[in-house]
């Protein structure tokens, strides 16, 4: 009984850490651009914003080339984050699984999970760097905004039933 408890909170765990971050309308783990894994919404709307902040197109198409290399760095990193879910599972099916190496996984996968989240800030971060002053200040603002709709659209109506 302990031991298809501690699956069963296993499975559980593993499932909460593997909830994809970038979930819309696109399809679980997909942007407003189409299908799960087309981010072409995402880069047009960001496209358009550096337009909006009267980034040259020089410059945005830098910024592109940045975004394009993140991206890639991305999806490798969740690729290896897939691979170690499907060893997590497949160890966690065996008759006798290894409390050793599915803890591993976990701690893998956090680990992969951090660096995504490293790559991204800091590729924010170097973009942000990259931009003057008032260019830099519109471009939080408008974050701060997205962020803003994004929290209220999560959270939805009040108790209620306001959408304040």
């Amino acid at each position: 009984m302990k031991k298809l408890m501690f699956i069963a909170i296993l499975m559980m765990s593993a499932v909460a850490l593997a909830q994809c971050p970038n979930h819309g309308k696109g399809g679980p783990g997909g942007h407003e651009g189409g299908p799960k894994g087309d981010h072409k919404g995402h880069m047009m709307m960001h496209d358009e914003m550096l337009k909006e902040l009267g980034v040259p197109e020089a410059q945005r198409a830098e910024f592109r080339a940045s975004m394009h290399e993140t991206h890639k760095k991305m999806m490798d990193i969740q690729f290896k984050i897939k691979e170690e879910r499907i060893a997590m599972k497949s160890e966690a099916q065996k008759p006798n699984p290894d409390k050793a190496k599915l803890q591993n996984s976990i701690k893998k996968i956090g680990d992969l999970r951090r660096d995504q989240t490293l790559l991204m800030e800091n590729h924010k971060l170097d973009m942000l760097f990259k931009l003057n002053p008032d260019q830099r200040k519109k471009a939080l603002d408008f974050m701060e905004k997205k962020k803003k709709m994004m929290m209220d659209h999560m959270m939805g109506p009040g108790p209620d039933g306001a959408d304040d």
